[in-house]
C-alpha cells in the first residue's frame, strides 16, 4: 500500500525560485488521498529550515519536518560514521549550520579530518585550496553529490560537480558520496518517518540521480520532463528505468493509483 511519496525539488517542484505549474495544486491533491510528502534535494547550500522557506516562498506547503537537504543528509552521515571529527565545509552556509547542530566542529583552515564538499555559489580558489592541502595530508573527502548541473527559470546552471570535480581531479582522490544517486539519503527518509520500500514513490527529474537511486533502493519511481531527462532519455537509458513517465507533476494524482 503506498504510504508516501518523495519529491525532487529542483526540476520537480521548482524552478530556480519559481514553482513549476500545477506543482502545489498536485502536491495538494495527493495530501487528501492520504499520502505523506517529503521533499528530497541534493542541494546542500541550505539548511532544512533555508529549504522549506524556500518551498513556502514559491507558494508549495511544506513542513520543515518533511523536507530532506544533502545538508541535512551529510550532518547525519558524519555524526555518525566520523564522530569527533573536524570538518572544513565547502558550500553555501546551510552545510555548516546543520553540521553544528549536530555538535560537529566546523574549521576554516587545512587542520580538518573530513573535507565535505558540495554546491557552492561563492567557490572560491583559496576555498579549494585549503581543502586540497587537508586531503593532501590525510583528511577524508566527502561530497554531498556529483550533479554535473541543475535547471533553473531560464536553463542549466553547474551544480556541485563544479567544485567536487575541481578537488577530485586536483588531488587524485574519489570522493565518498552522501547524496543521490547514493541511498542514504531515501534510507534516512524510510527510518525516521517508519515507512518500508513497498509504501513510497520517488518522483525526479533526473536519470542519473532520482531514478538509479530509486532502481538501487528497490523503490518505484516516476520520472518528469519539467527538469533534466527528455522522454528519448528515458527510453535509451542504458541503467535508470522509471517505472512511469509523466509531462509534469500535475499528472501524477491522475495516475496515482496504479501504485496503490
Amino acid at each position: 500500500m503506498l504510504k508516501a511519496v518523495i519529491l525532487d525539488i529542483d526540476g520537480v517542484v521548482l524552478l530556480g525560485l519559481t514553482a513549476i505549474e500545477g506543482a502545489n495544486q498536485a502536491i495538494d491533491q495527493l495530501r487528501k488521498k492520504g499520502l505523506k510528502i517529503f521533499f528530497l534535494s541534493n542541494n546542500a547550500s541550505r539548511s532544512r529550515k533555508s529549504l522549506c522557506e524556500k518551498l513556502v516562498n514559491a507558494g508549495i506547503e511544506a513542513e520543515e519536518s518533511e523536507v530532506y537537504p544533502a545538508s541535512l543528509a551529510a550532518a547525519d552521515y558524519v555524526a555518525g560514521k566520523y564522530p569527533g571529527a573536524k570538518v572544513y565545509a565547502i558550500s553555501t552556509g546551510g552545510l555548516e549550520e546543520e553540521l553544528g547542530m549536530k555538535g560537529i566542529q566546523v574549521v576554516r583552515d587545512e587542520s580538518a579530518d573530513l573535507v565535505v564538499a558540495g554546491f557552492d555559489r561563492t567557490l572560491t580558489y583559496e576555498k579549494i585550496a585549503i581543502a586540497f592541502r587537508a586531503i593532501m595530508k590525510g583528511a577524508k573527502f566527502l561530497a554531498t553529490n556529483e550533479d554535473a548541473s541543475y535547471p533553473v527559470e531560464n536553463g542549466l546552471m553547474p551544480g556541485a560537480a563544479a567544485t567536487v570535480g575541481a578537488l577530485r581531479f586536483s588531488t587524485g582522490k574519489k570522493p565518498e558520496v552522501i547524496g543521490k544517486p547514493e541511498t542514504y539519503m531515501l534510507e534516512m527518509i524510510l527510518r525516521e518517518n517508519r515507512l518500508k520500500k513497498e509504501e513510497v514513490l520517488v518522483v525526479g527529474d533526473r536519470l542519473d540521480m532520482d531514478i538509479f537511486m530509486a532502481n538501487r533502493a528497490g523503490i518505484k519511481s516516476v520520472l518528469v520532463l519539467t527538469g533534466i531527462a527528455s522522454g528519448e532519455d528515458a527510453k535509451t537509458s542504458p541503467e535508470a528505468k522509471p517505472d512511469l513517465v509523466l509531462g509534469n507533476l500535475a499528472e501524477l494524482p491522475g495516475r496515482i493509483a496504479q501504485f496503490e
